[in-house]
């Protein structure tokens, strides 16, 4: 599987931090060089020299971190550079937001407690891993929520359904705000045995992020739910701690768990929600306009984020078919009969009756 290694290398985009302020602080920076930064004024302005016969506005530059637990190759890096650039145009290059991949600030439940204390401005995350600060958002983890692409963009661009979030969130007063839900693709089963039936799965240790919802589905899938932090699940696949794990394509490949679990069965069991988050101490650091901007930015890159995950999934596919991974039809149905049922019992025990409710309306 040499050319996927070589493949994957060459897609990988890595964005190195030049400086590891916070949402607090002031940078001076041109657009291909950094230089020192002058003395910043009592008003929060620094004043930018532009080239002769250029006008360039006097603003204050805000430095943002933002962390995510993939790989600099992976679509979450591409989604939060395509945010990235739309804050930057949006306040006329005053924000610039500087993004560290693949766990660099720590694994998603460290980061959140990074951005609760106000010392990491920005986390893309999955809310299977944040459920430990909101459990309503592990609902969305929930197997067969979600029928398909489509119905998974409705609920993208949805704002009654965002604003179910947004006040949930906003209600537990955790030190940082949602700023979009976005989707990310399918997740697959991968084995390193095969699996072409639920008989296959019985008994199998399948590696599941931090969910009660999780071990709750795998469970009743026949299944060994094993919680293992994505950082540590290729060792884990390799020792043998697991049999296999689930994701999308994208961090299948990008993560090269392919070559210790090569078999995929085409389960498309979970639509995969992510979210983006703002610490609500970077907020108050910022002036309002660019608040706004940031936020308008941020629902703009929804849609972009499950139409990227998609496009990049399928070249992933074609190329790990090419490099021999056994990709396995399963009959999907008899997944979904074990696991729909179980929907309302989640959605009660987790309070969110409403939002499965607004779910179930988007499917049609």
């Amino acid at each position: 599987m040499k050319s996927v290694k070589k493949w994957v290398a060459f897609l990988l985009v890595t964005v190195m931090a030049m400086g590891m302020t916070g949402c607090n602080s002031h940078t001076y920076e041109k657009e291909e060089e950094q230089t020192e930064a002058p003395a910043v004024e009592e008003s929060g302005k620094e004043e930018v020299t532009g080239e002769p016969g250029e006008e360039e506005p006097t603003e204050a530059t805000y430095t943002l971190k933002a962390g995510h637990s993939q790989a600099a190759d992976h679509p979450f890096n591409d989604t939060l550079v395509h945010f990235a650039d739309l804050v930057k145009e949006k306040t006329g290059g005053a924000v610039v937001v500087e993004i560290y991949p693949n766990s660099q600030l720590g694994d998603e439940a460290t980061m959140m407690e990074s951005m609760s204390m106000g010392t990491l401005d920005m986390l893309m995350a999955n809310g299977a891993n944040t459920a430990a600060y909101i459990p309503e958002l592990s609902f969305l983890g929930t197997c067969y929520l979600f029928h398909d692409a489509e119905h998974m963009a409705r609920m993208v661009e949805d704002e009654a359904f965002f604003n179910l979030y947004g006040d949930i969130v906003e209600e537990k007063g955790l030190g940082f705000h949602l700023m979009t839900i976005m989707g990310n693709g399918a997740r697959y089963l991968y084995t390193k045995e095969q699996v072409a039936s639920l008989e296959d799965l019985k008994g199998m240790k399948i590696r599941i992020m931090p969910s009660s919802v999780d071990e709750m589905i795998w469970t009743a899938l026949g299944a060994a739910p094993t919680i293992v932090a994505f950082s540590e699940v290729y060792t884990a696949l390799q020792t043998g701690m697991v049999d296999g794990a689930e994701n999308t394509m994208s961090s299948y490949a990008a993560s090269m768990h392919y070559e210790q679990a090569p078999y995929v069965a085409l389960t498309e069991h979970q639509w995969l929600a992510t979210e983006l988050y703002i610490s609500h101490k970077c907020t108050e650091n910022l002036p309002e306009e660019y608040v706004a901007a940031i936020y308008e930015a941020a629902r703009e890159t929804a849609p972009y984020s499950l139409s990227h995950q998609l496009e990049v999934d399928a070249g992933y596919r074609e190329m790990l078919e090419k490099e021999g991974v056994t990709f396995t039809e399963v009959d999907v149905q008899a997944f979904r009969e074990l696991v729909v049922p179980l929907h309302d019992k989640i959605a009660a025990d987790l309070g969110c009756e409403e939002i499965l409710e607004r779910i179930r309306e988007l499917q049609e």
